[in-house]
């Protein structure tokens, strides 16, 4: 009997793996929706914008990471994360969307790479599930719909994971190098955090099923790439002569390993001295056993902590039992490496723990599948995330407050359907129905972060969360400690922008005053700080000099170097901020630590030389409420 052509499509879309492909499609389009829409009419950090504007000038600025195109001072960090943003740049032209669109991007493949970790540990509707889970995580939607750099670590973290779970469950070495290619790749996003994700699987490795010297050959062979792909960028920027490249932000010494691995490393948790400088953002309180569930935190990553802890828990005591202990391994110590990590660290921002999003992701759909059969745990696990929420839904009350009564009555179908037995009936669809249940509230939180969008520090929930640095309970409806106007923090004077809200040194007057008398030189302007320089770069994308760096700490220029430029003819116009003060001070991350104010003894050089040296104009009739001007010749 002949099939029509009908029927042999309905066969095809009965499909097993055609209909993983619809649903992990219609998952990728949904993430799409929350995390590019209206993404041009958002906000965006000035300084981060500035970045890879000056990045895609030319190849220097690419690869170096300059934050000015004239290549004077290089980004505090390792540029990865701003190689592709630069790109968009240089071929769509500079934008909100243009800088943003990427990690947007980055993080949909995110998800992508997390649900195909599902479907290898488990299954196709698992993988749905986790990756569900994984998308609509409140701290990840967030900063998708920023220009931080965190959604480009997160894309290759995710990758890094799928290949490392492919070599455990293989005992391949050939997926296990991926697996270290891709931990390199991270490092270039965001250095130590990245090697973090070593230890779980170096572990997880020895446990997989082969002789010893095996295994401890491979993670070697392994380890050795991943550690090579991982210092490209540090010694090519160590060998390159410094008068052939910007001087490395962040640093005492212009030395890219005491970036990397002191400031971004030893002084995240510890105060450098004169060894190295701290780097300690101040918006997830202080470190504690239980700071992913402190009032900070919890809305943001810590809706389902408490039951992956509990999976954690029934996997050890069945441990022996396991015929996946590799792969088990992996995710526990991934759990508690990266929770520990953000629990111990003196001081981050809220979206620093998204990294989290994996394993927990994971780890959650993995329990409600492993411990199908007994259903007093499943129950165990199901109450464990309505109490979750029901308690962020308390200390947030008023915001999504209908997500957890939509949720709790879900949760009595489900627990109803798993006590009589019909759920075993219809395994897969019930995984898919858990999911829903547990990651309700937070897939609310996550939706809407897109109405509440933030330059400075990215986080879901209603724009007083964006813009305070909670220190304590600062729920929705109470006032933050800091400008919930600007979502500044800083003690110092911020220098806001076009894309960013308030006011700073930034006038597109006195932008067509000096592009009119510049006369030839080099830059058009100088500024303290990259704070203030960056609304400058952004609007004009000419060469304008952030003295100082990043918060005006840095040795960059000198003052002897300065005075060699003004008499080149490379600098004329020099612009202090109001009442003598310089900008720059503070800055995303700096929690209000003064920039200047006696930190660089360089940059308090150049002003001291400046005022008392150069002449003040008076460009217009309106000079003083944008900084005094200054021309030096």
């Amino acid at each position: 009997m002949k099939i029509s052509t009908k029927q042999q499509m309905l066969q095809k879309l009965r499909h097993p793996e055609v209909q993983w492909r619809v649903s992990l499609t219609v998952l990728l389009l949904g993430s799409a929706f929350i995390y590019l829409f209206q993404l041009a009419q958002g906000q965006r950090s000035e300084y981060y914008a500035a970045i890879p504007q000056s990045m895609s000038q030319n190849l220097s600025n690419f690869w170096f990471g300059a934050i000015d195109p004239g290549g004077t001072v290089s980004l505090d960090k390792i540029p990865g994360s701003y190689w592709v943003p630069a790109i968009f740049v240089k071929v769509f032209g500079f934008s909100t969307w243009a800088i943003e669109a990427p990690n947007a991007l980055a993080t949909i493949v995110f998800v992508w790479f997390v649900a195909l970790s599902g479907k290898r540990l488990i299954s196709r509707s698992a993988g749905l599930a986790a990756g569900a889970l994984a998308a609509f995580t409140p701290i990840v939607a967030a900063v998708a719909r920023s220009n931080q750099p965190q959604s480009m670590f997160l894309m290759c973290l995710a990758i890094a994971s799928y290949f490392g779970i492919r070599a455990l469950q293989e005992s391949s070495m050939r997926k296990l190098t991926w697996a270290g290619v891709w931990i390199g790749l991270a490092f270039q996003c965001y250095m130590l955090v990245a090697w973090a994700l070593w230890p779980a699987l170096g572990i997880a490795y020895l446990f997989t099923k082969q002789p010893w010297a095996k295994k401890v050959g491979h993670l070697l062979a392994a380890g050795a790439i991943s550690f090579a792909v991982s210092l490209i960028w540090i010694v090519s920027v160590w060998l390159t002569p410094a008068s052939n490249r910007p001087f490395v932000g962040g640093t005492y010494s212009n030395n890219p390993w005491e970036m990397v691995f002191g400031y971004n490393g030893l002084g995240r948790f510890f105060n450098g001295g004169k060894s190295y400088r701290s780097f300690t953002p101040p918006f997830s309180g202080n470190p504690s056993a239980v700071r992913l569930l402190n009032d900070n935190l919890i809305a943001q990553i810590g809706w389902l902590i408490p039951v992956a802890v509990l999976v954690i828990v029934a996997l050890l005591v069945v441990f022996k039992k396991s015929q996946s202990k590799a792969t088990d391994v992996f995710l526990i110590t991934f759990f508690v490496v990266y929770s520990v990590m953000f629990s111990a660290v003196a001081g981050m921002h809220q979206f620093y723990t998204s990294a989290l999003a994996i394993p927990i992701s994971l780890l959650v759909v993995l329990g409600f599948t492993r411990f199908w059969h007994v259903t007093w745990l499943q129950v165990v696990f199901l109450v464990s995330a309505l109490v979750t929420s029901a308690y962020i839904s308390f200390l947030f009350s008023g915001y999504q407050s209908w997500a957890i009564y939509v949720q709790y009555g879900l949760a009595t179908v489900t627990a109803v359907a798993l006590f009589i037995g019909v759920a075993r009936k219809g395994r897969a669809w019930v995984t898919v129905l858990l999911a829903i249940v547990v990651g309700l509230a937070p897939a609310a939180w996550a939706s809407d972060a897109m109405n509440h969008s933030s330059s400075i520090n990215p986080v879901a929930g209603t724009g007083e969360l964006n813009a305070a640095p909670m220190q304590g309970a600062n729920p929705p409806g109470n006032s933050g400690s800091s400008d919930s106007a600007t979502g500044n923090f800083s003690s110092g004077n911020s220098a806001q922008g076009p894309g960013n809200l308030g006011q700073g040194l930034y006038s597109q007057d006195l932008v067509t005053y000096l592009q009119k008398h510049r006369s030839g030189a080099k830059y058009l302007l100088a500024v303290f700080g990259a704070q203030a320089a960056a609304p400058f770069i952004t609007a004009t994308g000419e060469a304008v000099m952030p003295i100082g760096g990043f918060d005006g700490s840095d040795a960059a220029p000198t003052l002897g170097q300065f005075k060699r430029m003004v008499a080149n003819g490379d600098v004329r116009f020099i612009l202090i901020g109001t009442n003598g003060t310089t900008l720059g001070n503070g800055g995303p991350g700096q929690g209000g630590q003064s920039g200047l104010g006696g930190a660089s003894s360089e940059s308090s050089k150049i002003q001291k030389w400046v005022t008392k040296t150069c002449k003040v104009v008076n460009w217009s009739t309106s000079s003083g409420e944008n900084g005094t001007l200054y021309t030096c010749s």
